[in-house]
Order: structure tokens, then C-alpha cells, then sequence
């Protein structure tokens, strides 16, 4: 078959388009499309030549040509001469999909050449369309599987950090953590004469940090431990934190805060193999970053005082209140019972936030206050949600992989069918030639000893005995 080009000749390339094109096209038939517009007008273009040149098997190629002429990429044309009435084929090769105008007009030219009796269009065959078919649905069942996995990877996370800003989550001082974190004891109530510090401005949503706000906020961030392991990408809540405490501290601080507390409040213990683990890795790098709100003294820093390096008078009166019997209407008896010899009864404390229960309230079977409990069954419920997604997105992946697996045994099989018929009919059309032959020389045989019972004077001149 000889090549005819399907537009004018410009380049030896292949449009971003058609390589983009992995519905229509797999590689092997982009690299045949590759490598056949890479011929010039008048190539004699031969398959089994294509394949020996580049390591190919004949049938292999000839599905991808199949599949090219589905896509329109190639498109064969019938035509039928007028001397001999002899019909030859031509391909003509696009590097685009050939449209329905373009396929007309190049018929009708065709047809105006001279000596040309008819031309017609040659379709492609039923197993290249089957072929073209399967390979669309695979390749469109595993794009539908890709984006669900990462529609799935982007929301896991994101739930992560969203449960970490929900009611529960933890405060400056790491009183509110979940998920079984270790923090510290809670702080006693400030007193009347304590004055509670104004929180910076809000700021407004999507604004652009400064290049001094992007750096300080980069560099408090080196001071989270790895084991926190927080998300790749910067939640808003953390980034408010962090911005709301450079108000008031610089960058160098505020890292000395962070290594502080993660030992202090026991997060680090928590962190460990053994340890009781970190619930929302957001919610306790708040925790580690945000100002604390005890203390009225502006520059104390969990107990020290900045300016001259000693011990925070306010926060050491609040431990001695601590220290201090539980007044009687806290749920502690009197003095009178305890004379008598009868253990004090206190508030029961709750085991996630360590803040104490309500006076003359039992202690529930489960530990934990209501907030705490809520926020336990909200988490509870997000992490049975993400892993029924993620089992079905497994599931959809060994539906896939079962799939895959029986149509390419399924190929595997009608490529061997279709070598045993080619075998078989090979070899009947051998049987036959070999049966014909056989009968002309016995035919050839009864004719010469026909000749010689009639004509025996013939012998004396015949070549043979």
C-alpha cells in the first residue's frame, strides 16, 4: 500500500493534541502514527517492514493500525483503475483526527485523478473497532478511579484539620486537647484584680502575608517537631495563631515557647510509639504557639517574666490557690464528716481536657465532659466515613485490577484462537495443493501407459522407460 498525505507537508511532528489524545490513542499507536508521518508521499508502507525496523510483532502493530483507523488518524481508500479494472489501496495519514469534510473533499480529488474508475472509503475492521472500544473504557475507568483518589486524599486531610477547629479544640494552654493528649493541669481562675489581654485584630480571610509576616511565620514553623505531623499545606487557623502571637513576641520566642511546651505539656510523651497519641496535630500546634491568657502580666512567658528573667508573681499565687482545700460547695465535705474519719469527696476531672466536672455531679462511665464527648463521636464518625471511602476506593481499584486482568487473559486467548485458525487454514490450503498435485501425476501416469498399450511402436522413440 503506498501513502498519500491527508494535508500538505510541513513537519516531521506530532501536535500536543494527538499526544494528549489517550482515549483513542496507547503509546505503540502513537509511536506508529509517529513514525508513519514520518514518511514522505509515495512511501511504500508495509507493516512487517515497521515491525522487523523496530523490534515489533506483526500482529501487535497491526492492532494499533486498527486503532488508528478508528481514530481517523489514518484513513484507507479503495481504488479501482481503469485500464485493468484492478483495485489498489492507498493511506492517507493525519496528524489530527480527519474530519467528515476533509474525508469528502479527499474522495472527490481522488476520484478527479485520471485513470481512476471509482474510489471509495475502506473501513476499519469489526475486531479494530472492539479494540479501540475496550481500550476508551479502560483508560476512562482508571482517569474516574485517579480523580476519586485524589478527591479522597484532599478530603481526609482536610476533615483532619477541620476536627481541630471544632468546639474541644485545644487552647493556649493545651487544656483542650483531644484524641488523648497529655496536657498540662489547668490554672486556677484568675482573680478580680486580673486584667484579661485584648486579642489582636482579626484578620481579614485571603489577605497576602507581608515578606516579613511570610518569613516569621516560616521560620516559627521549623520549631514544630516532626512527630506532630502536620499537613503539607498551611491551615488558616494556624497561620492566625502564629501571626497573633508575633503582636506580641518575636520569631526567637516564639520558638523557644513552642520547644517549651511540646516537653512541658507532655505532647512529646503523647507522640511517642507507646504514648496515647495526638488526636488533631493543628489543634495542639495552636496549643504550642498561641499566647497564653492566664496571666495578666504582659510580659510573662508560661511563668517567667521576659524582662528581668524571674519568676512570675501572678502565676505563682495562682499555684498556691490550687494548692488550697476545695471550699465545700465544690463537692468537698465538711470538716465535721472529715473529723469522723470520711474520705472528702472532690470533682471528678474529665480525662481528655482535665477541667473539672459540675459540683455534686458523678463522674460518667466514659471520663469525659460533654463538649469532649461530643467532639470524641464527631471524630469517631469522620474516621469510620474516611475509611468506608477508602475501602471503597480500594474496592473500585481490585475491580479494576480483576477487570484488567480478564481482558488481557481474554486477549491472550483470542490472539492464540485466531494463530490456530490462521494454522489450520495454512495448513488445509498445503493438504489441498499437495492432494492436487498428486492427482495430476497420476492423471500424467494413466496417460502415458494409455499411449503406450495403444501406440507401442511410440516406445521405440519415447525418453522414458
Amino acid at each position: 500500500m503506498r501513502k498519500r498525505s491527508g494535508r500538505p507537508p510541513r513537519f516531521a511532528a506530532v501536535p500536543n493534541e494527538t499526544v494528549d489524545d489517550a482515549i483513542s490513542l496507547d503509546l505503540e499507536a502513537l509511536g506508529l502514527l509517529t513514525v508513519v508521518l514520518r514518511h514522505q508521499d509515495g512511501f511504500e508502507i508495509t507493516l512487517p517492514e515497521i515491525a522487523e525496523k523496530y523490534g515489533y510483532g506483526r500482529d501487535s502493530l497491526a492492532g494499533s493500525w486498527g486503532m488508528l483507523q478508528v481514530a481517523r488518524y489514518v484513513v484507507r481508500v479503495k481504488i479501482q483503475w481503469h485500464d485493468n479494472n484492478k483495485w489498489a489501496t492507498e493511506v492517507v495519514v493525519y496528524d489530527t483526527p480527519a474530519t467528515e469534510d476533509e474525508i469528502r473533499e479527499l474522495l472527490a480529488s481522488i476520484a478527479q485523478e485520471p485513470n481512476v474508475r471509482t474510489a471509495k472509503l475502506e473501513p476499519p475492521t469489526k475486531t479494530a473497532q472492539e479494540r479501540a472500544a475496550k481500550h476508551a473504557a479502560r483508560v476512562e475507568a482508571k482517569q474516574e478511579a485517579a480523580s476519586k483518589r485524589r478527591k479522597l486524599d484532599f478530603e481526609v486531610p482536610c476533615q483532619a484539620a477541620n476536627t481541630g477547629r471544632g468546639r474541644g479544640s485545644l487552647d493556649a494552654g493545651g487544656r483542650r486537647g483531644s484524641g488523648g493528649t497529655a496536657p498540662a493541669a489547668p490554672a486556677a481562675p484568675p482573680r478580680k484584680s486580673a486584667v484579661p489581654k485584648k486579642s489582636a485584630p482579626r484578620r481579614e480571610p485571603g489577605r497576602r502575608l507581608t515578606q516579613a509576616e511570610a518569613a516569621a511565620v516560616k521560620k516559627v514553623e521549623t520549631a514544630f517537631p516532626p512527630e506532630l505531623k502536620l499537613p503539607s499545606y498551611r491551615p488558616p487557623v494556624l497561620r492566625d495563631a502564629i501571626l497573633e502571637a508575633l503582636d506580641s513576641r518575636s520569631a526567637d520566642v516564639l520558638i523557644e515557647r513552642v520547644k517549651r511546651r511540646w516537653w512541658d505539656h507532655g505532647y512529646a510523651e503523647a507522640a511517642l510509639p507507646d504514648g496515647k497519641g495526638i488526636g488533631s496535630p493543628v489543634g495542639v500546634a495552636v496549643a504550642l504557639v498561641r499566647p497564653s491568657t492566664d496571666c495578666p502580666e504582659p510580659m510573662c512567658e508560661d511563668g517567667i517574666v521576659l524582662d528581668h528573667g524571674t519568676p512570675c508573681r501572678s502565676c505563682g499565687q495562682r499555684k498556691e490557690d490550687r494548692k488550697r482545700p476545695v471550699p465545700e460547695q465544690r463537692g468537698e465535705l465538711s470538716g465535721e464528716d472529715q473529723s469522723e474519719g470520711v474520705p472528702a469527696r472532690r470533682r471528678w476531672k474529665c480525662r481528655s481536657c482535665q477541667l473539672p466536672g459540675r459540683p455534686g455531679c458523678e463522674a460518667p462511665d466514659d471520663g469525659l465532659c460533654g463538649p469532649c464527648r461530643e467532639e470524641e463521636q464527631e471524630v469517631a464518625a469522620a474516621a469510620a466515613a474516611a475509611r468506608e471511602r477508602l475501602a471503597q476506593a480500594e474496592a473500585r481499584r481490585e475491580e479494576l485490577a480483576r477487570w484488567e486482568w480478564t481482558e488481557m487473559v481474554g486477549q491472550a486467548y483470542r490472539e492464540h484462537a485466531e494463530r490456530e485458525e490462521t494454522a489450520a487454514q495454512e495448513h488445509a490450503l498445503r493438504e489441498a495443493q499437495e492432494e492436487k498435485r498428486l492427482r495430476e501425476a497420476e492423471e500424467q501416469r494413466r496417460l502415458r501407459e494409455q499411449i503406450a498399450r495403444e501406440n507401442p511402436e511410440l516406445l521405440a522413440y519415447s525418453q522414458t522407460r
